[in-house]
């Protein structure tokens, strides 16, 4: 996600493989933020069930998790605010995940059916006259709603430190992505086209097959007695840090401080987006080794 914004901030000339957000156009870049959402339903699993052993009740264990991202919905409004130099309510990325976030938590007891039921329920509905852009409104932002829900429901299958269980959370993740992708197929054969910016009912699927594939595959990586690389690990806890130090560091600074800088031809501009993305990488993982983060 880090890298896909630097490009627009460092480029002249975005090569078109680099883009993202372009109407009915499939680009790499349109779908980490779609597999950062789901990844969100599925820490939140992990979340109640780690209020549950410290001995909170389920409805205490809810209201934490809902407490948490009404603050981030009103985090990203301030962020929004400031960048756009206008006092005001606003809907962004932040928002849409802390939306999505409430949604999965109210539903977080239902039984499988029932979530998966919601799920494929707001997906027929944003195939059409209900679509406008995800981050623009939080009507519009419902549509990433079904992201956060197969991620709830994978979360909750997921083997709890024990490399047993792995086995079978891969089945349960292939056949989630399987299914996933099913319905993309179906929605695109009917004429509704692949759209993230309007958040579509064939994008969100294909999203949620590719994050739920994405999962299985790193699960399988980790089965077979492969270990991610702690740096890894660290900015991956830590992401919400470092998608708020890009608006103060990066974002503000070239939208407010020199507005209209000229930017940088493709191979200068390369590396200052790779350098940047390292550099906040390392101060996103130095804050939260000393407990300074947003916790996901």
């Amino acid at each position: 996600m880090l890298f896909a914004n630097f490009v627009n901030v460092f480029l002249h000339r975005v090569p078109r493989l680099l883009t993202h957000n372009y109407g009915d156009v499939l680009r790499p870049f349109d779908f980490p933020a779609p597999v950062f959402q789901f990844l969100i339903g599925v820490s939140l699993a992990l979340f109640l069930e780690k209020h549950a052993r410290l001995g909170r009740t389920a409805r205490g264990a809810k209201v934490a998790a809902l407490r948490r991202f009404a603050l981030l919905v009103l985090l990203g409004m301030l962020l929004d605010c400031v960048g756009a130099l206008h006092v005001g309510l606003r809907w962004g990325v932040l928002q849409t995940l802390g939306l999505g976030g409430m949604i999965a938590t109210l539903l977080a007891d239902a039984p499988a059916e029932g979530v998966a039921g919601v799920a494929i329920a707001l997906l027929g509905c944003f195939s059409g006259a209900l679509n406008g852009e995800v981050h623009a409104n939080p009507i519009a932002a419902l549509a990433f709603v079904p992201l956060t829900l197969g991620g709830l429901l994978l979360g909750r299958v997921l083997p709890r430190g024990e490399r047993q269980g792995l086995g079978r959370f891969i089945g349960y993740t292939a056949l989630l992505a399987l299914g996933a992708g099913a319905l993309a197929a179906a929605f695109y054969g009917v004429g509704i086209p692949f759209n993230k910016v309007l958040g579509t009912s064939s994008f969100v699927a294909l999203a949620a097959a590719l994050s739920a594939a994405t999962l299985a595959v790193t699960a399988l990586v980790e089965h077979r007695g492969v270990r991610f690389p702690d740096w890894l690990r660290a900015v991956g806890g830590n992401a919400l840090t470092a998608w708020v130090l890009q608006y103060v560091l990066v974002y503000y600074p070239a939208w407010i401080a020199f507005p209209s800088w000229r930017r940088l031809p493709l191979v200068p501009g390369m590396v200052a987006i790779l350098a940047t993305t390292t550099a906040l990488s390392a101060l996103t993982v130095a804050l939260g080794r000393r407990g300074i983060r947003i916790p996901i």
